[in-house]
């Protein structure tokens, strides 16, 4: 799309530091939508919006992890019984749980898969006035069946240290979520990395260092990554061909009559489900809260719970539940960084990224400069608390692809041992708009590239961002008939970014094909898309 290209007088620096400046205003939109746990629309695509939307202001505003989408049903009855409202946003655990400690929200309760991560702050006592278990499902494996004989597993239980070996031997590969944007993700980084410490006890810094070795030989056989539970079961059920199975949620594995729940004989973490109550939120909002505790807490309520979910509730029978030793959450937040840090910086498998940017003419002014704030979002590795996690890590490949009525420029940047990303920002910085806009061509390219470099050592995928509809070269139909008779790009996920004037039908099409994943940024916030991405990558 053709346009004025943006001033070329604007210096490095000044583009920089007008980036980072948007950056900090939006900082608290960030959080609310990182990564895979962030909320997914009925049609697919990932967005942050509310689950419900009410005439006036609600009478408890809940930030919750998306699992509990699946409760929309029950609490739509419940909102019309007991005669309230109820909004909902959508947030990672890690990440809502650091917003709602930081103070300055508006939420009148959370509502995540664990209260654990919160409960390693010291504001806790003073923030949180109650908190209730609704439900519980543990994380574990779901194998396919016949894997699961061929390594003994549906006979009996094996050790974490046994599924490392088959892992890191090539006999088992598996999908898993992010640690950093999910919560059975990170759950399972924990339930690992405690039982072959084989301390018996929470996991410290110390033990992190002193497991690295053995995580690395686990991550060997990861070949399925996603931001959210609910996305990798989605991935799995479209194509599980690269796959023996999938580390998720007890409720979600069941709903896969395919596969085989494995529960490792030396523990798991549960995920109990505590709906929790802020304190200071008025009394319309304890009153609102407490009512519907009371009413999810009922006996009829419990058994829809267990019977629609396939989480575990009291009135699940004992005959239901498989029992398993439960391991200890860390007690250190020292413990919880080093963890995650270690994965993303040295353990888990390098991603290999490309990301094909438009710059036509219709990108110049505000839409670029929100354009290089979210590209510098993630070459910041300074950003606060887990964010950080989600910026470029070491050992990491960065192609960017700047296009418009042809590519305009492309620069393959390694991210070294120490993390330096200074080479990512000035690239991002010499971005300019001016041109039309001609996806397609471009994205035969970028997969092109991506497969060039696409191993089993590493996590491949091309990110596509663009302002508007396909202008010039191939259209839509030609590009997937030259994707399909292309097996050497096949199996590259394509994770695009609804954003301005940008096709939606096409957007959807493209991921659909390729295996990837729609963003929503229609409402402007490319940051939060391009960092929720990051779980996926």
């Amino acid at each position: 799309m053709n346009g004025q290209a943006e001033p070329q007088n604007a210096t490095r620096d000044a583009w920089i530091a007008r980036a980072v400046g948007m950056a900090a205003v939006t900082a608290v939109a960030v959080l609310a939508v990182l990564a895979g746990l962030a909320g997914c629309s009925t049609d697919g695509i990932s967005s942050s919006r509310p689950a419900a939307q009410h005439a006036g202001p609600a009478d408890l505003n809940i930030v919750a992890g998306s699992e509990v989408k699946d409760m929309l049903p029950i609490l739509e009855d419940a909102q019309r019984e007991l005669g309230i409202s109820v909004d909902f946003t959508y947030m990672g655990t890690l990440d809502g749980t650091e917003a709602v400690m930081a103070g300055g929200t508006d939420y009148d309760a959370t509502w995540f898969p664990s209260n654990a991560y919160m409960s390693l702050f010291d504001r806790k006592s003073s923030l949180i006035a109650q908190e209730a278990s609704i439900m519980r499902t543990p994380i574990v494996l779901g194998m396919k069946r016949d894997k699961a004989a061929e390594l003994g597993f549906d006979k009996q239980s094996p050790t974490w240290s046994a599924i490392v070996d088959a892992a890191s031997s090539g006999r088992f590969a598996f999908g898993m979520s992010s640690p950093v944007s999910s919560n059975s993700g990170f759950s399972t980084l924990v339930e690992l990395a405690t039982a072959l410490s084989g301390t018996g006890s929470a996991i410290t810094e110390a033990d992190v260092d002193a497991v690295k070795d053995s995580l690395r030989e686990f991550a060997k056989g990861q070949a399925l990554a996603s931001g959210s539970s609910g996305w990798l079961m989605e991935a799995y059920a479209k194509d599980g061909s690269k796959v023996d199975g999938v580390f998720n949620y007890e409720s979600l594995i069941k709903q896969d009559p395919d596969l085989v729940e494995v529960v490792p004989q030396d523990g798991v973490i549960t995920a109990d489900y505590p709906l929790t109550l802020l304190s200071g939120r008025g009394d319309q909002a304890n009153d609102a809260y407490r009512k519907l505790v009371d009413y999810l807490k009922r006996d009829d309520v419990q058994q829809r719970i267990a019977d629609e979910t396939l989480r575990r509730t009291s009135a699940s029978s004992a005959a239901d539940a498989t029992e398993a030793f439960e391991i200890p959450f860390p007690n250190r937040l020292d413990a919880v960084h080093a963890l995650l840090s270690t994965w993303v910086s040295e353990v888990r498998k390098p991603a290999n990224m490309v990301f094909q940017i438009d710059t036509s003419g219709s990108m110049s002014g505000v839409r670029l400069d929100e354009l290089k704030s979210a590209l510098f979002a993630l070459a910041d590795p300074n950003g606060a608390g887990s964010s950080s996690l989600l910026a470029f890590q070491p050992r990491e490949s960065i192609l960017l692809v700047e296009f418009a009525s042809t590519v305009k420029s492309t620069a393959l940047l390694d991210i070294d041992e120490t993390g330096d990303t200074s080479e990512v920002v000035d690239q991002i910085a010499d971005l300019r708009a001016k041109g039309g806009t001609a996806i397609y061509n471009t994205l035969e390219e970028s997969l092109e590239r991506a497969a060039v470099s696409a191993n089993d050592g590493n996590v491949t995928s091309v990110v596509l961002f663009t302002d508007g509809e396909n202008t010039e070269g191939a259209n839509y139909r030609e590009f997937e008939r030259w994707y399909r008779s292309h097996e050497s790009v096949q199996g590259i996920p394509v994770y695009t970014i609804l954003f301005a004037e940008g096709s939606k039908q096409e957007m959807q099409k493209i991921a659909d094909l390729t295996g990837g994943r729609v963003f929503d940024a229609e409402n402007g916030d490319l940051t939060a898309a391009f960092k929720e991405i990051r779980g996926y990558l």
